[in-house]
């Protein structure tokens, strides 16, 4: 019996949950953010608690008709209820009510007291928490309004007593709240500062390896200009010779312009202008200089240059250097094939196709970091990149590049053209 009395009456609070959330007033966001808080539920409860006393209480200290108890009694008890979401609105409820209250409602049995005691602790509550959580500029209306109210509302003997401790209870929380924001200003303050500071050493830092790049690279480079340029002079060479050293003066210039295009970057000082990015219009360029190192370099190149983003044309520029620089250092003697080709779908095929090498590979001590920094620049636009040995002992990289930086190449399109 017991256990069906339970069920039913379980059953029986889950439809009348079911049917209040139903309701088109619990479908509000408001009325749904105030009861998705904790602390709103516990001064709804309070509220609740204050009404059971205050309408039963309320004629024992005024006199007023049974049908005006309920409502009078909600407005000294229920103005409770919005003292964490809404302390300010719950305060002026409960400040002018009592003031009308006390106004309208004579008391009886000698309660000297304008108000009720519920209606007092409500006041205090609310006034409370509207000096903690209203703005700061509200502290002092609440402070004055709700001085009045109680000099009007408490025994003569007992005024002043209250206007000094609800002055007293505004100093202390405006003080405390104007302490806590300086406290917080200063930390973001100090937080904006660090970070200030620490971008300032990162700037620096990047000044400072520019620098020291500049004086250890380009000043070797630059020495390897002045030795090639000036070897025909210094030496009894061919015209062979000394075209050789032309080719070599000709590859160290181009490399020092790079070298300082990405020192602009680095540096911060304005010292070293920026030159515009390698694309695909300098692809002729770096093909003859290849040449001129002595390698055999045939170029196809059929894509509209006009149609290929900024970013997407130096990544191809800069895969087609790698592998040309790979094959002349691993492949010496090899005859090397570039072809960039439209693929589709947004998207263009590059292949660099060397042939066996004729002579022994050039030993260049290094970490190895050619093809992983191939991959990485085809990622950073979407794209993707194989590499693998070819059936003649030579070795062929393969990339899929967006056209525009920013849309993605499939892994599997990728796959099935490096494995044709």
């Amino acid at each position: 019996m017991f256990r069906r009395t339970r069920s039913l009456i379980g059953t029986a609070g889950t439809a009348a949950v079911r049917e209040i959330q139903g309701l088109p007033a619990a479908q509000n966001p408001a009325v749904r953010r105030y009861f998705s808080s904790r602390a709103n539920w516990f001064f709804l409860t309070a509220a609740v608690a204050l009404y059971s006393v205050s309408w039963p209480t309320l004629p024992l200290t005024h006199s007023m008709p049974a049908y005006a108890l309920p409502v009078v009694a909600a407005f000294a008890a229920f103005p409770v209820a919005l003292a964490w979401s809404a302390p300010l609105i719950g305060w002026a409820i409960s400040v002018v009510s009592a003031q009308m209250i006390g106004i309208v409602v004579p008391t009886v049995s000698g309660w000297p007291w304008s108000i009720q005691v519920t209606h007092l602790i409500a006041l205090l509550v609310l006034t409370f928490f509207a000096y903690v959580r209203c703005a700061l500029r509200w502290v002092p209306v609440v402070w004055v309004c709700t001085a009045i109210v109680f000099a009007i509302a408490a025994p003569p003997d007992a005024r002043g007593g209250w206007v000094v401790g609800l002055t007293f209870l505004a100093v202390v929380v405006a003080l405390v709240r104007f302490l806590s924001r300086s406290r917080r200003q200063l930390a973001q303050s100090t937080e904006q500062t660090q970070l200030v500071e620490s971008q300032k050493a990162i700037l620096q830092e990047r000044t400072r390896i520019a620098r020291d790049l500049h004086d250890v690279v380009a000043h070797r480079m630059s020495v390897v200009v002045v030795m090639a340029q000036t070897a025909r002079y210094r030496l009894d060479v061919s015209d062979e010779a000394a075209a050789e050293f032309e080719a070599i003066a000709v590859s160290a210039r181009a490399s020092l312009d790079e070298v300082r295009q990405l020192l602009g970057v680095l540096r911060t000082d304005g010292e070293v202008l920026s030159a515009p990015n390698p694309g695909l219009g300098d692809l002729n360029g770096l093909v003859m200089q290849t040449r001129m190192a002595g390698a055999v370099v045939d170029l196809s190149d059929s894509v509209e240059h006009d149609g290929i983003g900024e970013a997407s044309s130096l990544v191809m520029y800069r895969i087609v250097q790698e592998s040309l620089a790979n094959a002349t250092r691993h492949a010496p003697g090899a005859r090397i094939e570039v072809r960039i080709a439209p693929a589709g779908d947004g998207t263009a095929e590059i292949e660099i196709r060397n042939s066996a090498p004729t002579s022994e590979p050039v030993r260049i001590a290094g970490p190895g970091t050619g093809i992983p920094g191939m991959i990485e620049r085809a990622s950073a636009v979407g794209g993707v990149l194989t590499t693998e040995p070819s059936d003649d002992g030579g070795f062929v990289v393969r990339a899929l590049i967006p056209d525009q930086g920013g849309q993605t190449v499939g892994v599997a399109a990728s796959t099935l053209r490096a494995g044709e």
